[in-house]
């Protein structure tokens, strides 16, 4: 027992030392998109606060990419709810290249306010807790994921709450 203590005070020191000798350089200049965002829509900063709360988000919980990164391609913001995540993302990816990739199924033809597009679900995702409505857009297509968190109850649909979502979200979601 008390070897472990010791290995976890050796380790622990030095994930400091790192840490400490990553602070220690600065960084010029100012911060560049990740390659392939040029023209995006950009939800965090496109969607005001006051039609996230039609939607039964926080605004205060929003983060932007995925864990904080930015992902080449894509511009992702995802806000917390009561019992689900809501995550929008826009990308250059049209509705045929989601049709194709085998990591999604279920595919279903859907309206929302006025627009026409797709409702699936992850095919991995066999407990439903997750689903996807995605709209064509003239950049490719933006998508609105909806996800359960983990330590809530589900109250409804994933499917059916990304739906209604999709209704309140279309005045502010490019064509």
């Amino acid at each position: 027992m008390r070897g472990s203590v010791g290995v976890g005070r050796l380790l622990m020191a030095g994930m400091l030392v790192w840490a400490a000798a990553g602070c220690s350089s600065a960084v010029e200049g100012a911060a560049e998109p990740a390659s392939g965002q040029e023209g995006l829509f950009d939800p965090c900063k496109d969607i005001p606060d006051s039609v996230l709360e039609e939607v039964g988000l926080d605004p205060a919980t929003e983060r932007g990419g995925i864990a904080g990164v930015e992902q080449p391609g894509w511009k992702i913001c995802k806000w917390s709810g009561s019992w689900f995540y809501l995550t929008v993302y826009s990308t250059t990816y049209t509705i045929e290249d989601v049709r194709r990739n085998s990591d999604y199924g279920g595919f279903e033809d859907v309206t929302a306010g006025t627009r026409r597009g797709i409702q699936y679900q992850r095919v991995a995702d066999e407990g439903g807790e997750g689903c996807y409505v995605t709209f064509p857009a003239t950049q490719g297509s933006i998508w609105i994921n909806v996800e359960k968190i983990l330590s809530k109850v589900q109250e409804d649909s994933s499917c059916a709450v990304g739906l209604r979502a999709s209704v309140d979200l279309d005045p502010v979601l490019p064509n």
